[in-house]
């Protein structure tokens, strides 16, 4: 099996949607001989914010010089991304060959038992013999959705990190955010202590519940986990995390990041209580090289585009209320969503911000057409242009904005991805 066969192998699996349950995942890793066992980990769930805090303690550990492991989903370009030792992605080679091994006890499972694993807990399942096989000191691995039946809870984690919580998911997590609340508790395990960026009463008191019943402390950032955001500009947030010596430059936009920081934080000193050892010079150094793609990303400054992947309608509040200090108003904005979002509570923060946008859709079934986006934007905004392709939609924003606009490109990390690989191919060639 070659790396295109591996891919297609994979993505074929897409059309049994999402299965969220365990019992498949862990017979599929005890036949691969549960490679989930040979490295400890750091497990990450949340709504918004899991993806950056993941990036953070990946770079911290590995400026201190341990092996990690990073498992994030998903991918904005290359499908490698999701899968990364050492700070480097997957390769090629490597992939295939794992794919191989997985898909060989993937049909033996439909044979025998008729159980058939998707491509999330397939994909899981290459990562995790990755990074058994690398040996890999420290994983941090990312929820794919809500927690309890995840496939990545398999593993024993030395640390569990809730970020904030918003509604999500609703059809698979529950309609409130109690129920979202205890889906994404449900990764706590008995003594494993919890970091947690929730703000909310009523979902602070789930993962307390839930944290209580299995012995395992609680640390809330804000409370236990002192930060002070100093700064916010282009240059990235200038934070002050109780128990350094000095303020730390985050070089992610967007004041947010300070909260992400001191969860990252905070999750470095519950695993000093576990032996994994990190000092300050590495703390700095680590929340100061991290980086993470499709997070008020700037691409371009001739006009000037950015790139944030916002899918929920709390995530969209808070990146337009960041942008609009980061940039000013006056946005050209081109957004596509995802069908399974609540696309006016998307949508509606952007408009706020926006002289203009452009609604459109990424290239997969899962997504809302261009029309239904506009529609929705137009509730909102006068000036709203219909582009159902996604490059097509940021060379017009390029057309109407010129050299000195201000483009957001925002929505689904699928837009966010079309776009990144469309600009890249597009400088390369210019």
């Amino acid at each position: 099996m070659n790396y295109p066969e591996a891919l297609d192998w994979l993505f074929s699996l897409e059309h049994m949607g999402v299965k969220l349950g365990l019992d498949n995942i862990k017979e599929l890793l005890r036949r691969l001989g549960d490679p989930q066992d040979e490295f400890r980990s750091i497990h990450v769930a949340g709504t918004n914010g899991k993806g950056s805090v993941s990036a953070m303690l990946d770079s911290i550990l590995r400026e201190q010089g341990y092996r990690t492991g990073l498992y994030t989903s998903p991918h904005i370009v290359d499908f490698r991304e999701r899968i990364r030792t050492d700070g480097d992605q997957i390769s090629d080679l490597e992939l295939s060959r794992l794919a191989l091994e997985v898909k060989g006890q993937w049909e033996e499972m439909e044979r025998t038992s008729g159980q058939m694993p998707t491509f999330f807990e397939a994909t899981t399942a290459v990562a995790f013999l990755h990074f058994a096989d690398m040996g890999i000191e420290e994983a941090v691995v990312e929820v794919g959705m809500g927690g309890r039946l995840d496939a990545t809870n398999v593993i024993n984690p030395d640390c569990t990190i809730i970020t904030n919580i918003s509604l999500e998911h609703m059809q698979y997590l529950g309609d409130s955010l109690k129920s979202i609340a205890a889906e994404k508790a449900g990764i706590i395990k008995p003594g494993v202590p919890v970091v947690t960026a929730a703000e909310q009463a009523e979902v602070l008191e789930v993962i307390q519940q839930v944290a209580f019943a299995n012995g395992a402390a609680v640390r809330v950032v804000g409370r236990d986990v002192s930060y002070r955001l100093i700064n916010s500009t282009l240059e990235g947030s200038l934070v002050e995390l109780g128990g350094l010596s000095i303020p730390v430059r985050v070089p992610l936009l967007g004041e947010y990041q300070a909260v992400n920081a001191a969860t990252a934080y905070g999750a470095v000193v519950e695993l000093a209580r576990k032996g994994i050892q990190v000092d300050e010079k590495a703390i700095i150094g680590g929340l100061q090289n991290v980086q993470w793609a499709g997070r008020l990303e700037i691409v371009r400054t001739k006009p000037l585009i950015v790139l944030d992947a916002s899918h929920t309608p709390d995530g969209a509040r808070k990146t337009a209320s960041e942008a609009k200090k980061l940039f000013g108003g006056d946005l050209t904005i081109v957004i596509g969503v995802l069908n399974d979002k609540d696309l006016d509570g998307v949508v509606r923060p952007f408009a706020t911000i926006a002289r203009r946008a452009i609604a459109t859709a990424p290239e997969t079934d899962r997504a809302f057409s261009a029309e239904d986006v506009a529609q929705a934007l137009k509730c909102h905004l006068k000036d709203v242009e219909i582009v159902p392709n996604v490059p097509s939609a940021i060379r017009r924003a390029i057309e109407i904005s010129g050299a000195d606009g201000k483009i957001l490109v925002t929505g689904s990390i699928y837009t966010i991805g079309e776009a990144k690989a469309w600009l890249g191919s597009h400088e390369r060639s210019s």
